[in-house]
């Protein structure tokens, strides 16, 4: 049974009674703008949101009648209009969804599926349906969803209550490996409309997701974006030449990461277009990279911080009173932020003292669906080290995590060293970062060789990391030595290699 709610958009009668605030909004566009843009991409397709409510309608209900609700599906799917669909989708029919790069390496994908509990994969071309060989229930992207054979499955009461859909996201861990952060509805409602007040959004935006739609950082802008009924244009992957292009071609919003304001800086010279706001996050961005976008460009940027566990939760933007370039804002509406004794987190420091950050949010995480939260009085301890003025701004001093950024990503150098010492030749290792300018980092490895096996090369070792990790945690850079340096205790030292 299905209830219609707007031109074509049909979901299970199941979500009705615990609406998202996402889907709730997709049915209202449909129904008052059925012809407005909801997602493009860059180069590539497009719908309204009259054609995206048309398509969710076809997903969710593929998915509300083989699955259970609260049923985990993984989706490795580019960026762009197929993606988009099967996000709202398995809000709708109240499925959690994990979404994973789309040039994830099997063994890895299928290892993520497994810790998840996945009973379903949306995969791209990217990604061989064999390499998701433990799971029964495959689905293709594009097209009509392939319906499974319903007697594998218990069959859903259409009357059943459910919790609205949900979303489970890879942390990029902090001192141990990387964890699976349960967001639920009401986490992600709570983001959008965060998001929302703290860029201005409103439905004559277009907003240019030039970072994965399946980072966390995505993730926020796709809900934020469709939710106040605004465009997202989408990047299927970074070409600073079709970013800047489409920057000329009615873009207003460009939400980014350092190095894609670097690239862009390039471009001296260009017209502003219509662009009326840039945002980074996700690292630092360097004063002479911010002077340099602003002058190709004519809009200066603000930054903003979040976190795979939290979403959004500060932001320092031009239009806002008093904006500092050097901090990520105020926390907003509804969050904490406290700066804590980083030797003790049960202490809390003054103003002005550094310190870890800890943050207590609506839009925080759930659970993990594989480890404990680290809280402290409700607030999440970040791993960042900070400090919170008089006036209330969030500066970031650095990071108590080995977390390395590269690009968009942050990638845990423990996950590469755990696959790096599966390797028969490799005795010990260590991963570190190294600066190839100042928004950009790249990993290198340094391998100590194992006694009696034959020599690796750097070339070799790169290859078998790609056959199990995502293309992003491969290092650049191997360099091979007879012993790791080590403290008495034994532990490596990583900032002597």
């Amino acid at each position: 049974m299905h209830d219609t709610f707007g031109p074509g958009l049909r979901v299970p009668e199941r979500a009705v009674e615990t609406w998202s605030a996402l889907i709730g909004s997709l049915n209202r566009h449909a129904n008052q703008r059925p012809g407005a843009e909801a997602v493009s991409e860059l180069g590539g397709a497009c719908c309204t949101f009259g054609e995206l409510a048309e398509l969710t309608t076809d997903r969710s209900r593929a998915l509300a009648e083989n699955f259970e609700a609260g049923s985990l599906i993984v989706a490795a799917l580019p960026s762009g209009v197929e993606y988009v669909a099967w996000f709202c989708a398995a809000i709708a029919s109240g499925m959690r969804f994990l979404p994973m790069h789309p040039q994830i390496a099997g063994p890895e994908a299928l290892a993520v599926s497994a810790r998840a509990g996945a009973v379903a994969a949306v995969v791209g071309p990217g990604l061989s349906l064999g390499a998701l060989h433990g799971l029964k229930n495959l689905y293709r992207a594009g097209g009509q969803p392939e319906r499974q054979r319903r007697h594998s499955q218990r069959p859903v009461s259409a009357k059943a209550s459910v919790m609205a859909g949900s979303v489970v996201l890879g942390s990029s861990g902090t001192t141990g490996l990387p964890k699976l952060a349960l967001r639920e509805g009401r986490s992600l409602d709570a983001d959008a409309a965060g998001v929302i007040a703290g860029l201005g959004l409103t439905p004559e935006d277009r907003v240019l997701a030039a970072t994965p739609l399946s980072h966390s950082y995505g993730v926020d802008l796709l809900v934020a974006t469709l939710t106040v009924g605004a465009a997202l244009r989408v990047a299927p992957q970074f070409d600073a030449d079709v970013v800047a292009h489409a920057m000329d071609s009615g873009v207003t919003v460009l939400p980014g990461v350092p190095f894609i304001f670097e690239a862009l800086a390039r471009y001296e010279g260009r017209r502003r277009g219509s662009l009326r706001l840039a945002i980074s996050a996700g690292a630092a961005l360097p004063e002479r990279v911010r002077r340099a976008f602003a002058a190709a460009w004519s809009v200066d940027v603000g930054q903003l911080y979040g976190a795979t566990e939290l979403g959004t939760v500060a932001m320092d933007v031009p239009h806002m009173e008093g904006f500092d370039p050097a901090s990520v804002g105020r926390p907003l509406a509804g969050v904490s932020a406290r700066v804590v004794d980083a030797g003790d987190c049960r202490h809390e420091l003054g103003v002005g003292e550094e310190g870890q950050l800890v943050v207590r949010a609506p839009s925080m995480l759930s659970s993990y669906l594989d480890g404990e939260v680290p809280l402290v009085d409700g607030h999440l301890l970040t791993g960042d080290l900070a400090r919170i003025g008089a006036d209330g701004r969030i500066t970031i001093t650095g990071r108590q995590k080995l977390l390395i950024d590269v690009g968009a990503y942050k990638v845990n150098p423990l996950e590469v060293e755990n696959e790096l010492r599966t390797h028969p030749g490799v005795a010990e290792c260590v991963v570190v970062a190294v600066a190839a300018s100042e928004t950009v980092q790249r990993l290198r490895a340094v391998v100590a060789i194992r006694d009696g096996e034959p020599r690796p090369t750097a070339d070799g070792l790169r290859q078998f990391l790609r056959e199990r990790l995502s293309p992003i945690k491969v290092p650049r850079i191997i360099e091979f030595v007879d012993s790791l340096p080590k403290s008495p205790t034994g532990k490596v030292l990583r900032d002597q290699v």
